[in-house]
């Protein structure tokens, strides 16, 4: 436990470096190309549609997607159980796993360095501002394996926003409610 609150220090500081990098995004999931620069700016001065989630940063392929688009994913469901500040909450969430998004989204790796996912990570954001971070090596079916999920629907009722889930954590924090992005950071750039 102690590894994971000094990792997750250690992200916070190098995220707040990085979050003043111009981000980019794509109007389709199913758009493959990359966004030129004039279009990134305005696209990304564009609002999103309620319910949408922008995929941004360090990826080839920025994207924002719709409610319907991400239901598109193959869907995941996951019961979880984590404490809030009312008490214990303990909920089934369908979604899509966020490494199905982040692997549309293509991340941008470099080839000459030894695991180079592990110096990446993943700064979710609602609409209220409230962040939170998942490291790459965390999801990532190689290393940690976590099945985070972008969420929407809880209990069977569907969310009016999608909702990071994050399986195993002891508190919610992480349980990023009314997604709008999802912007994956490169560590080493910070």
């Amino acid at each position: 436990m102690p590894r994971m609150r000094i990792l997750a220090a250690c992200v916070s500081v190098a995220l707040s470096g990085a979050l003043t990098q111009a981000c980019a995004s794509s109007t389709a999931a199913e758009d493959a190309a990359p966004v030129s620069a004039a279009a990134s700016s305005e696209i990304t001065a564009a609002p999103l549609p309620a319910g949408s989630v922008r995929i941004d940063g360090a990826v080839e392929n920025p994207l924002a997607l719709s409610g319907d688009q991400l239901r598109a994913f193959p869907a995941q469901t996951q019961a979880v159980q984590f404490e809030s500040g009312t008490g214990t909450q303990s909920h089934i969430y369908d979604g899509t796993a966020l490494t199905e998004i982040l692997d549309a989204a293509k991340l941008r790796t470099p080839s000459d360095v030894k695991n180079p996912e592990l110096t990446f990570a993943v700064l979710a954001t609602g609409s209220d501002g409230y962040s939170a971070a998942v490291s790459w090596g965390g999801l990532s079916p190689k290393f940690g394996a976590t099945p985070i999920l972008v969420a929407y629907t809880e209990d069977g009722r569907p969310l009016d926003a999608p909702r990071l889930v994050v399986p195993g954590d002891v508190k919610g924090g992480r349980y990023v409610s009314e997604l709008t992005g999802l912007r994956v950071v490169d560590l080493r750039a910070s």
